[in-house]
């Protein structure tokens, strides 16, 4: 069984609560919700990214 990234599944669940937050709970206002979309994002670029260097 392949072992998951960390980082990675910390960037997917950011961005998976932010996008529920936002769509069903409370509006987010674009000037919070866009970087935090971002950081989530590169998290989950940089997790793959750290997980590809170790193998």
């Amino acid at each position: 069984m392949k072992k998951r990234s960390f980082m990675a599944s910390i960037g997917i669940l950011l961005y998976v609560v932010l996008s529920l937050t936002d769509r069903f709970i409370y509006k987010i206002p674009n000037y919070i919700y866009i970087p935090l979309a971002i950081v989530g994002i590169v998290i989950i670029i940089s997790g793959f990214i750290i997980d590809k260097n170790r193998q």
